[in-house]
């Protein structure tokens, strides 16, 4: 195959366009891609924010506008869209003064010296002559030695043992996805019935279903769907997937990364027959973090899972410059320190220390150990972070230093002190902010006006090297970042992640309160995000007082208004942190929840008074005592109302009587507990 070149343009827009359309006068305009957010005459043309939606597809010429911005994410996905011998051409600005920036052209320029593929031309110098792709004959037969064996290992996941699912990893442009179409239709051809692909979208699946139609001539096809006879391969979404409860047949799950992990575990756990494919250095950056957590799912629910990495490029050459180059640039395969390099560190040994971006931009190697920290560490750490971290002057970082190496790091960025108007246009719903997110949240959700003026430190990113975790480092770096807060008169500091248990017990466990529960789910993570607070002045206490007031008096109906889904463990975790409340129970609530007990009323007549007992006791110890799955029918029931179908069917149920049976025990149960407190009823009529 011939080597992929490249063709970088520095000057003005007019310049480069017409500088693009000499060197491309020869190739086919109907194979070239433009990304722009300008239009340009004669090449096909896309947004730059849409280059993620051409992943997958082969051009012989592929133009990315750079000159008023490099967007790092983009850029990889437009690489990645490039088939062997096709010539990429980057505009970019002559100026670029930033650290991200200089680093690039650095990397850029080391290239251009070292291989012949690579140019740099300035404006008013002359234009290199590119050859045009020649394009092979396709032919289905055609694999890659990797792309055999995968297809071999898939086929083996159908028709061998249960429960052995398949990991198939690779980097873009392995023929991942075309070796699971392949697989699909020889099975489908081989009397397989049903095979379900699923992915975060149609359009990520589409090469599964292009691939399988080619040794499929017979076959009905439309989207999303191939009809072999009685036969299919058809496509579902992840979360339809999950809702009609599908668990028949043999499941092909394709760009897994990307895929919320809970998703990924509840798949696991209903299909017996089970491929994930996933991509490992991506431009989306979630591969390696996804691999660390996702092995730890399969070996406690599926020991004889395997794994299967393909290597072999199919789009262009092994040596390709380009893919090269891309990795360089974007850090794509960072990775930390080598656990050898560490394997006798101890806490004692280590040094808590900031890190300037300057001597980042001069060594590459900590550049690597820290970013590839936080690629491990982190599903969403993508090549604009990288962009982030070099360029953004309100984000610092500090390091724990073994002998020099990076074993942890805290990424802070600088928040709030807005003035009066614009806190005011946040409060009113008038201005959203680009970043400022704890200050932003507070006054526009939850409320606080007061929350605008003052100045907040927000973690970023906190991440421990797995040789050295359970060691406290994460901690002490959070004592460095409290310290230097108050020294700097910082009033808050802050942290938005995932609702996840261990989570949320490390901030916890270091004096953190979470004031608000985002909406929304994460689209990796699958789970709600979590704000923490901690204060750190006269000021920060007094915010922190009302948002956490504020979030527990609105817990109960928020529990059924808006977090109903959310699983019961996490319900708890935030309840333990919450303040307890004097008794708010009446004598005829208590009344109430006594004659429901004992089966004189029903549940529909004292349910409000059940909810009221229930919210009380929540984070009493006699509740902590009862068992999981008491505990869980109280959380679902009473205060997340769901319906009593979703209850029966979660916790094996006989019905609702069986539900009512067991509730009225449980209550009883609390009532006796609880009878000789008397902060437990104090109100009266």
């Amino acid at each position: 195959m011939q080597q992929r070149q490249c063709v970088v343009l520095f000057g003005d827009r007019v310049w480069c366009e017409g500088s693009t359309a000499q060197l491309l006068s020869n190739f086919n305009r109907d194979r070239m891609l433009c990304l722009s957010d300008e239009p340009i005459a004669d090449i096909p043309t896309i947004k730059i924010k849409q280059a993620k939606t051409r992943l997958g597809q082969e051009f012989d010429a592929v133009v990315f506008d750079g000159i008023s911005g490099l967007f790092p994410d983009n850029f990889g996905q437009s690489v990645g869209t490039l088939s062997a011998g096709g010539a990429f051409i980057l505009w970019l600005s002559i100026d670029g003064e930033r650290f991200y920036s200089q680093r690039f052209r650095g990397i850029l320029k080391q290239f251009e010296t070292q291989h012949s593929s690579f140019h740099c031309i300035h404006e008013g110098e002359n234009l290199p002559e590119l050859s045009v792709p020649v394009r092979a004959k396709y032919d289905i037969d055609y694999r890659t030695a990797d792309q055999a064996q995968a297809i071999t290992a898939i086929l083996k996941v159908a028709q061998g043992h249960r429960r052995r699912p398949l990991v198939l990893s690779a980097d873009r442009g392995r023929g991942k996805s075309a070796a699971l179409g392949m697989a699909a239709a020889e099975l489908l051809l081989a009397g397989q019935q049903r095979i379900i692909v699923t992915a975060p979208s149609l359009a990520a699946a589409e090469p599964v279903f292009r691939h399988a139609a080619l040794l499929l001539k017979g076959a009905k096809q439309s989207t999303g769907l191939i009809e072999l006879g009685e036969a299919e391969l058809c496509f579902m979404a992840p979360d339809v997937l999950l809702e009609k409860g599908e668990q028949s047949g043999f499941l092909l799950v394709d760009e897994a990364a990307v895929i919320p992990s809970p998703m990924l575990a509840e798949m696991l756990s209903r299909f017996s027959r089970i491929v994930f494919a996933t991509t490992l250095h991506g431009y989306e950056g979630t591969g390696r973090g996804f691999a660390v957590r996702f092995h730890t799912l399969l070996n406690e629910q599926a020991a004889g899972w395997r794994h299967y990495e393909m290597v072999e490029p199919v789009r262009w050459r092994r040596d390709d410059v380009l893919e090269a180059f891309s990795f360089k640039a974007l850090l794509l395969d960072a990775e930390p320190v080598a656990d050898s390099l560490i394997a006798n560190a101890g806490f004692e040994q280590c040094v808590i220390e900031r890190l300037e971006k300057q001597t980042l931009l001069e060594n590459e190697t900590q550049l690597r150990q820290l970013f590839g920290l936080m690629v491990q560490a982190h599903y969403r750490t993508r090549p604009s972070d990288l962009q982030l971290l070099l360029d953004s002057d309100d984000i610092s970082f500090y390091v724990v230093r073994y002998q020099g190496q990076i074993v942890a790091s805290v990424w802070l960025v600088d928040e709030g002190s807005l003035t009066s108007e614009l806190s005011e246009a946040v409060y009113h719903g008038k201005r959203r902010l680009k970043g400022h997110l704890l200050p932003q949240s507070l006054l526009a959700h939850t409320g606080l006006l007061s929350a605008g003026p003052l100045s907040y430190q927000r973690v970023l990113r906190i991440a421990v090297h797995p040789v050295m975790q359970r060691q406290g480092l994460a901690t002490a770096l959070l004592g460095k970042v409290l310290a230097l807060a108050e020294s700097r008169q910082v009033d808050v500091v802050g942290a938005s992640f995932s609702a996840d248990i261990d989570v949320m017990s490390f901030w916890q466990s270091n004096g953190f309160n979470v004031v608000r529960l985002g909406v929304q789910r994460d689209e990796v993570s699958g789970q709600h995000s979590v704000i923490f607070l901690k204060a750190c002045s006269t000021a920060g206490i007094q915010l922190m007082a009302s948002a956490k007031k504020r979030f527990e008096q609105q817990w109960p109906d928020l529990l059924a208004m808006q977090f109903d889904q959310l699983n019961f463990k996490t319900v708890l975790a935030i309840s333990g942190q919450m303040t307890r409340q004097c008794s708010v129970l009446s004598e005829l609530d208590r009344q109430d929840v006594v004659r429901f007990s004992q089966g004189y009323a029903t549940y529909e007549s004292c349910q409000v008074a059940i909810r009221t007992f229930v919210g009380l006791v929540l984070q009493h110890p006699c509740f902590l005592q009862l068992p999981e799955p008491h505990q869980q029918l109280l959380v679902m029931r009473v205060l997340q109302l769901k319906p009593v179908a979703e209850i029966v069917m979660i916790l094996d149920l006989k019905g609702k009587s069986d539900v009512i049976t067991v509730l009225r025990g449980i209550l009883s149960e609390l009532l006796i507990q609880l009878a000789s407190e008397d902060n437990i009823v104090t109100a009266s009529e």
